[in-house]
């Protein structure tokens, strides 16, 4: 059963499948101490999301279970940099950089782009979890989301050499 973004007569049935089907997602996340609320993300998909002082957390429906998406950035990362013209100089050759670290130094399951609003590196770790393990989604959160920071602290180490 297909849970994503629809439209036309099926997207209110689908958002309530959706809804009902990660609410234990929802407690789960609350029970690890997470802040958990629903929301429709920028595809329309019923999401249920988290924030926390490691980076960001959304939960959806896949095809064979849940999504389970980590997420953070780390802003600023050239903002000491006095003069305008050799920052944006060293934000274009961050792009690139960034683009090609994540093309050959990380997972299948990561990624790290150039967030050019928070003007530096954002890292994401998806993770595809089976039904069975809706209950336990809180507690694989909290346990990957130090990955983040490491995975952030791995790209802009490799920036600045």
């Amino acid at each position: 059963m297909d849970l994503g973004g629809t439209t036309g007569n099926g997207h209110r049935q689908t958002l309530a499948s959706a809804r009902q089907a990660l609410a234990p997602v929802q407690e789960s996340l609350e029970a690890a101490g997470f802040y958990a609320y629903g929301m429709l993300d920028d595809r329309n998909r019923w999401t249920i999301a988290a924030d926390d002082e490691l980076g960001r957390v959304d939960v959806r429906l896949g095809a064979d279970g849940f999504e389970l998406e980590l997420w953070a950035s780390s802003p600023g990362l050239y903002a000491d940099e006095d003069h305008d013209f050799r920052r944006r100089a060293l934000e274009r050759l961050a792009r690139i950089r960034v683009a090609n670290i994540a093309r050959g130094a990380l997972a299948p399951y990561q990624s790290a782009v150039w967030d050019d609003i928070d003007r530096g590196v954002a890292v994401t770790i998806c993770l595809e979890l089976p039904f069975s393990q809706r209950e336990a989604i809180g507690r694989i959160a909290r346990e990957r989301l130090p990955e983040l920071d490491e995975l952030l602290g791995q790209i802009e180490s490799q920036l600045s050499a």
